[in-house]
């Protein structure tokens, strides 16, 4: 009586199946029926679906260091940037902050303090209706300029995303496209082959004479 089988076989059996499943899908495996074109095919179709991998490789490298740039240069800003309260000491009236696009604010004249006994005066943004006398929260810098705020937590993680989005999108456009490039010229020359095959062997199929062949030849 012949054994079920040992526990041994299973994986010696299932490591030749594996490599034979690489081998047809990189078109390895020997077959009359498949052409040098079709070999070519199968690779390129490979190549096209891995040729993803690169790009997201890049696109997380990209990503992980413009986060990391992004998020050390919000720190070394948030350092030198203060919180202070200015009171305004004027009307309030509207300026316009960039000509080009027509946008504009409403600011007013104000004056603080900062460092400690350093008086500044310069025009600040204020809401609308904001009457003289009033106190406004502003951001300054180490001198006590009028600043930008700091950064918030997330814009670092959407300046990196966009970033590591954006590399992504650029490097899997130019690699798809070099790839189905590939695969058109692939398909463009085994249609050639196919058409010159089938002129030779259309007049037997057929029956029908050669345009070269008489009717006296053989």
């Amino acid at each position: 009586m012949s054994e079920a089988g040992t526990p041994g076989n299973g994986p010696a059996r299932s490591r030749p199946a594996r490599a034979g499943r690489v081998r047809r899908l990189f078109g390895g495996r020997p077959n009359e029926l498949r052409r040098s074109a079709d070999r070519t095919r199968r690779r390129w179709n490979v190549a096209f679906v891995l040729s993803f991998l690169v790009p997201l490789s890049c696109g997380v490298v990209v990503t992980t260091a413009a986060w990391d740039a992004e998020g050390r240069t919000a720190r070394v800003t948030a350092r030198h940037r203060h919180r202070i309260e200015a009171t305004t000491v004027g009307a309030v009236e509207r300026a316009v902050s960039n000509r080009s696009a027509g946008a504009s604010r409403t600011v007013a004249p104000a004056v603080w303090a900062y460092p400690a006994a350093h008086r500044h005066s310069d025009t600040i943004s204020v809401p609308f209706g904001t009457p003289a006398g009033r106190t406004v929260t502003i951001w300054v810098d180490d001198a006590g300029r009028e600043s930008q705020r700091p950064s918030s937590e997330a814009q670092p993680t959407l300046t990196a995303a966009a970033a590591g989005v954006g590399s992504f999108s650029m490097l899997a456009l130019a690699t798809g496209t070099v790839v189905r490039l590939r695969l058109f010229l692939v398909e463009t020359r085994s249609l050639t082959q196919w058409e010159h095959e089938w002129e030779a062997v259309a007049p037997r199929w057929s029956g029908r004479l050669r345009r070269e062949q008489g009717p006296g030849d053989a």
